[in-house]
Order: C-alpha cells, then sequence, then structure tokens
C-alpha cells in the first residue's frame, strides 16, 4: 500500500480528502498547515506544493494537488470504497460536474470574501470584491440546495461519495459566514446526516487535534 500524507489546514477544503481518507479506513499521516502563520508560503511546504495551497496529498513522496484530483485518486486508488460511481459513466460524469462545480465557482465566490488578497493587492480592490463574494456565495447555496432536493439520502442519490464530503467544506463555510442554513432543508437534512457519519466525525476530530512539534 502506498504512504499517504495530507498536508491540510483547519476549516479549509482539505475537510473534504481528510473525511475521504477517514471513509477508506486506510493509514495515513497528517501534516496541518498553519495558513494564519503564513507556512503555506515558506520553502518547506513550497517544496511539497509550489502554488502555496491545501490541501496536498503525498503519495509515496509524490504530491497530489487540488482537492478534485485528491479525491479521484482516493476513488481509484480504492475503488472498494464507492467514493465516486467509478462503474457508471453517466453517473461518474455528474459527479464530476458538481465537484468541478464546487471548485470553479463557489470556492471561487467563498475565496472573494475569505481570501481576497488572491485577486487584488490594493486594499479597496479587497474590500469591493466581498459584496458580489457575498452574493454569488448566497446564489450558490441555493444551487446546492436544489441538488439536495433530488432523491435519495445522499446528493448523488442512494449512497454517500465523494460529493458529500466536499459539500460538507461549504455548509461549514456558510456556518461561518452565519448564512442561517435553515434556509435550505433538503441540504440541511443531507448534511445533518453526513455530519453523524463515523468518518466525518473521525475527520473532525482529526482536524481539531493539537499539531505535534516537529
Amino acid at each position: 500500500m502506498p504512504s499517504l500524507k495530507l498536508y491540510f489546514a483547519p476549516g479549509s477544503s482539505a475537510f473534504a480528502p481528510l473525511i475521504a481518507l477517514e471513509e477508506l479506513g486506510v493509514a495515513y499521516d497528517v501534516h496541518p498547515v498553519d495558513l494564519a502563520a503564513g507556512e503555506q508560503r515558506q520553502p518547506a511546504y513550497l517544496k511539497v506544493n509550489p502554488r502555496g495551497r491545501v490541501p496536498t496529498l503525498a503519495v509515496d513522496g509524490e504530491p497530489v494537488t487540488e482537492v478534485l484530483a485528491i479525491l479521484t485518486y482516493l476513488a481509484h486508488a480504492y475503488p472498494h470504497s464507492a467514493l465516486l460511481p467509478l462503474a457508471d459513466p453517466l453517473k461518474l460524469a455528474h459527479a464530476y460536474e458538481v465537484m468541478s462545480w464546487f471548485a470553479s465557482t463557489v470556492h471561487v465566490a467563498f475565496s472573494q470574501i475569505a481570501r481576497p488578497e488572491r485577486f487584488a493587492d490594493d486594499d479597496g480592490i479587497k474590500a469591493a470584491l466581498a459584496t458580489p463574494g457575498e452574493a454569488r456565495f448566497h446564489r450558490t447555496l441555493t444551487d446546492i440546495e436544489r441538488l439536495a432536493q433530488q432523491p435519495g439520502p445522499w446528493l448523488l442519490g442512494e449512497d454517500f461519495s465523494a460529493v458529500d464530503a466536499y459539500a460538507l467544506v461549504i455548509w461549514r463555510w456558510a456556518e461561518r459566514r452565519q448564512i442561517d442554513t435553515s434556509a435550505y432543508p433538503a441540504w440541511s437534512a443531507k448534511a445533518a446526516r453526513a455530519l453523524a457519519r463515523p468518518s466525518v466525525r473521525r475527520a473532525l476530530r482529526k482536524e481539531a487535534a493539537p499539531k505535534v512539534p516537529a
């Protein structure tokens, strides 16, 4: 079995791969990255991920970056997990459709609010990005509610998948923005079901564990 090490930051999109690893039940190591302290910009981490972002999954020392790529690797490397519907090309396409949208649209809207330095250096421009970012982020939550209204206990139907893990990242961002999530009843029900899942509970505990000095 490959050696796996996940570089993550609490509260970030890295929570999705953390859930996936717990869902798999495989051995792996973690390295919390202190974004507030700028650890992601230090030479040691830039050797792992030159873009200075999280998450990064080191597979036998070879880094895989970006949430979608990491989830894809894990689903294919451990097909017993049903992280993605690999046997059904159409369902798999829909899974990638949703997760690509999470990455390209939802995450970008949230980053305009939480990480405006990714888009501009001028403080005035950073502040101006927040208002449209907030509006776009709210619109994406409405879209996720429509997705959650489809039949089945999970976002893709009958099986818990990487899509549910990724959606929990966005759910937590909404809570961080103090958004009234009761406005999204179908998604609320599926998010509550996911948060009660043993793999998710373990991921939350691992995320909250104090960092052990190197």
